[in-house]
C-alpha cells in the first residue's frame, strides 16, 4: 500500500481533508438525542400534592385511536415529566363505541375518566365540565381524541407557561400521511393504511418520528410563520380559561362545528396574552371518520356550511385567524425540518420574495 504522505501545504489546498489533526465535520444531531427543559424547582408539584398541567381529551366513536392518544400522553411515552405533573382527563359522550373508564384509566395512574350524559351531538358541554374537574392550573385541551402527540410535548408546555404571565402555548397540528385525510381517504386512505405507516417508523419507539409520516393538517397548511387557523391541542392558565368562560355553549353543530377555532381565536386575541408555539411538537390526526375528516361529498359540503353559518351567527361574520406574532419553543427533529423549509417558503412566497412556483 502507498504510504500517506503529508500535504505539502504550499501546493497543496489547505482543506479540512488534508490537514493533519484537523477537525472532524458532524453532519447531523443523533436523531434520539432530543433535549427536554428541566423543572427550575425539581419537586415543586410533590409539595403541592395537585398536578399544575390538566390535558382534557374528548373522546367520541374512537377507542382504539383514544387509546394511542392517552398512551401518548403518558409518562411510558413523555419525557422528563412525572404523573404528579399533570393529569389526563378523558371525557366521553354516548355513542355505540365507547372507549369506557377500565380501558381509559389502565393506560396510567393518572388518567382519568369521565363519562358524560350528553344529548346533544356537540363536545362543548363535556369538555367544559373536563374543566370543571380540573385538579390544575393549568388547562390543556384537546377536543379531538384521536390525535396521538410527541415525546416533549408536556415537558414544553410546563417549561412555556414561565415565559410570560399569561401564556397561550399553541402544539402544531398534523395528519398522519401524506395528504389531509379527507384526501386522502378519496384514495383507500383507511385504518389498515395508518397502520402500517405506523409499523414503517415502530411507534411508540421514539414519537418523534411521526414528522416521517404524516402532512401538516388543512388549518395549518401554511405552517407556522403565518396565522394559523385552529390549533387542536392549546393550553392556557385557569385564569384566562375562566375569564373567557370555556368553550361557547353556543356552538351545537355536529363535533361542535367551529367552537375550538372560535375558543383559540378569543384566547389569542386577548390584549394580554402571549402567544407561545412549540415548534418541535405536534399533535397528530389518526383516520376516524370525523365529521370533516371522515366524511364524503355532499354530506362533508353540508357538515361545513353548517358550520360556517353558526359561527357567523355567533359572531358576526365568517372566522378568520388570530393576527398575533408566536414566540417558538423547543428544539427541532430533523425530521420536522421539510415543515420548517415549507413554513418559510409560504411566507416569502407571499412577500414576493421567491417564485411561487419554487418547490
Amino acid at each position: 500500500m502507498p504510504e500517506n504522505k503529508s500535504p505539502n501545504l504550499a501546493t497543496d489546498k489547505p482543506t479540512p481533508k488534508n490537514i493533519p489533526n484537523a477537525p472532524k465535520p458532524v453532519m447531523w444531531f443523533d436523531p434520539h438525542s432530543m433535549p427536554t427543559i428541566p423543572s427550575s424547582d425539581p419537586g415543586y408539584l410533590t409539595k403541592s400534592h395537585k398536578p399544575v398541567l390538566s390535558i382534557i381529551v374528548m373522546v367520541y366513536k374512537m377507542p382504539e385511536q383514544a387509546q394511542k392518544t392517552i398512551y401518548s400522553l403518558s409518562t411510558a411515552y413523555q419525557r422528563d415529566v412525572s404523573e404528579a405533573d399533570y393529569e389526563i382527563i378523558v371525557m366521553e359522550n354516548p355513542s355505540n363505541n365507547l372507549l369506557g373508564k377500565e380501558a381509559a384509566e389502565s393506560i396510567a395512574s393518572n388518567v382519568r375518566y369521565i363519562f358524560y350524559p350528553e344529548t346533544l351531538p356537540t363536545p362543548v358541554n363535556a369538555m367544559n365540565h373536563g374543566a370543571q374537574q380540573a385538579n390544575g392550573d393549568w388547562i390543556a385541551v384537546m377536543i379531538d381524541g384521536a390525535r396521538m402527540v410527541t415525546p416533549g410535548m408536556v415537558n414544553y408546555i410546563l417549561a412555556a407557561r414561565r415565559l410570560a404571565p399569561r401564556v397561550v402555548i399553541s402544539v402544531p397540528g398534523y395528519h398522519l400521511g401524506n395528504k389531509v385525510q379527507q384526501e386522502a381517504m378519496l384514495e383507500g386512505y383507511d385504518e389498515t393504511t395508518e397502520a402500517e405507516l405506523l409499523d414503517s417508523i415502530n411507534w411508540p419507539e421514539d414519537g418523534y418520528r411521526l414528522f416521517e409520516i404524516s402532512c401538516l393538517s388543512g388549518t395549518s397548511a401554511g405552517g407556522y410563520f403565518k396565522p394559523i387557523g385552529e390549533c387542536n391541542c392549546f393550553c392556557m392558565s385557569r385564569e384566562v380559561w375562566n375569564e373567557l368562560g370555556g368553550y361557547d355553549p353556543g356552538f351545537t353543530e355536529t363535533g361542535g362545528g367551529q367552537c375550538n377555532l372560535d375558543l383559540y381565536k378569543r384566547a389569542v386575541e386577548l390584549p394580554d396574552t402571549t402567544l407561545v408555539t412549540l415548534m418541535g411538537e405536534g399533535s397528530f390526526h389518526q383516520f376516524h371518520g370525523g365529521i370533516t375528516t371522515g366524511t364524503k361529498g355532499e354530506e362533508r359540503l353540508k357538515a361545513m356550511q353548517d358550520h360556517f353559518n353558526q359561527y357567523a351567527a355567533l359572531r358576526g361574520g365568517s372566522y378568520s385567524s388570530p393576527l398575533k406574532r408566536s414566540l417558538y419553543l423547543g428544539t427541532l427533529p430533523d425530521c420536522a425540518l421539510k415543515f420548517v423549509r415549507h413554513s418559510a417558503s409560504v411566507v416569502m412566497k407571499n412577500h414576493g420574495e421567491i417564485p411561487r412556483e419554487l418547490k
